[in-house]
């Protein structure tokens, strides 16, 4: 997988912000990128893939189940298969269907079509940052979408595999050779030799495995994601600034960026696929259990009970004058914003979880996240409320004049660990 953009964004995420501030007098947390591991969930699944903050998976029923970062619907508990594979990118997520065929779904990037793919059939596929691909049935790769449109152009040729990294694409092929395709000026976009017997693409680095069973890889190594240890492995997964492997005795070990512990907090145990993200990690255990360790600011890594066990509260959506995402609501940066919803009846005053409500910024115009998130302030001390006559909570958000001209999210986590998501332009 792909995944950060600018050499900018990534320093100030490796800078991060102090794990606490004062607010309005108070010990808060004031960093929303805190770090999960050994996150795990029993349900069966068949395929798994982090994407940039959000993670699918294929469930043993062939429905794909999403979790985490969900402001363009990249990120739904439920799409109706059945499905064999699932490939998460930037901002949309694209899944294999039992015919061959594929579905996508989230972000379509001003119209790019990069969730709008052709006619199958295919047997692999593989999502971006603005690109998607697949590999044919007969052999050939097919791209679509493009904002980058040398990380979409269909190479000449016949490939075993497809991966598609931040913005660039590669392809496996029969002689085990890489041949990648793109420009990000990093290296990555240059052919390998090999031999490999698979590869993996990531944010400006790819990394295969030979077929001796070490592992090499090429482009940008600012963090060591391209510097692997000695063993030999069975997978490999690059992520945006880091790369995971199963070795051959089936363990995980992890190398690059662990500002969120997505390298160090690897689980113990045996397993049998490895995902690679933007901060965080996933693997299946050979018992069927998935894992997910690292970045966790959308709960990305705290894998859902996708078998349909009814929440805690009974969430009725956010009242007026507040639309949850995708919708983006228009203020005026330094006012207060009321959040209201409804959890179905009066449930106590410790419905939020710890830490939140939080917000982060994004881009307005394509709409990916910018920077740390950080804990809210509330308007003159207001702090949750409930109106018995109306059956409402209220939570009186109060944002910041320099905020003008910028957008943000603001996630609402709550005790029964569901998450609701609004965007926000400022003006």
């Amino acid at each position: 997988m792909k995944l950060q953009h600018s050499v900018a964004a990534q320093r100030h995420r490796a800078r991060g912000i102090a794990a606490t501030l004062a607010l309005t007098g108070l010990a808060l947390l004031a960093v929303l990128t805190f770090t999960q591991a050994g996150r795990a969930q029993s349900l069966g699944y068949a395929d798994v893939s982090a994407g940039h903050l959000f993670t699918c998976a294929v469930k043993e029923d062939g429905n794909v189940g999403c979790w985490g970062f969900n402001l363009w619907r990249q990120a739904p508990k439920s799409v109706t298969g059945p499905f064999t594979r699932v490939a998460a990118g930037e901002s949309h997520a694209c899944a294999l269907q039992t015919d061959g065929n594929v579905r996508c779904w989230g972000n379509d990037q001003d119209g790019n079509g990069v969730i709008s793919p052709p006619g199958g059939p295919f047997t692999q596929i593989a999502a971006g940052v603005y690109q998607s691909c697949g590999l044919r049935t007969n052999g050939t790769i097919d791209c679509w979408g493009g904002w980058n449109t040398e990380a979409a152009a269909d190479p000449s040729g016949y490939f075993s595999q497809v991966a598609a990294g931040g913005q660039h694409t590669c392809g496996l092929r029969p002689d085990g050779s890489a041949h990648c395709w793109g420009s990000l000026g990093y290296g990555e976009e240059k052919d390998n030799p090999g031999p490999y017997k698979q590869i993996s693409a990531g944010g400006h680095h790819n990394c295969g495995v030979k077929t001796d069973g070490t592992v090499a890889c090429w482009g940008h190594n600012n963090y060591g994601q391209s510097s692997p240890p000695t063993g030999t492995f069975l997978q490999v997964a690059a992520g945006d600034l880091h790369t995971c492997g199963i070795k051959a005795d089936h363990t995980v070990v992890c190398w690059g960026h662990n500002y969120y512990g997505e390298v160090d907090k690897a689980p113990g145990g045996t397993f049998s696929q490895i995902t690679a993200g933007s901060g965080n990690a996933c693997a299946m255990s050979t018992a069927g259990v998935l894992y997910c360790w690292g970045r966790n600011d959308f709960g990305q890594s705290k894998v859902p009970n996708l078998g349909g066990t009814a929440p805690g509260f009974t969430w009725e959506g956010f009242y007026s004058p507040v639309q949850a995402a995708p919708a983006l609501n228009v203020v005026k940066a330094g006012s207060s914003v009321p959040l209201k919803f409804s959890l179905g009846g009066d449930k106590g005053l410790q419905v939020i979880a710890a830490d939140f409500p939080a917000s982060m910024q994004f881009d307005c115009a394509r709409r990916e996240p910018v920077g740390d998130g950080a804990a809210t302030e509330t308007a003159g001390g207001s702090s949750l409320s409930y109106d018995s006559s109306s059956g409402a909570y209220t939570y009186v958000w109060k944002t910041d004049k320099g905020w003008a001209g910028t957008c943000r999210i603001l996630a609402l986590k709550l005790a029964d660990d569901t998450w609701h998501v609004a965007g926000f332009r400022f003006k």
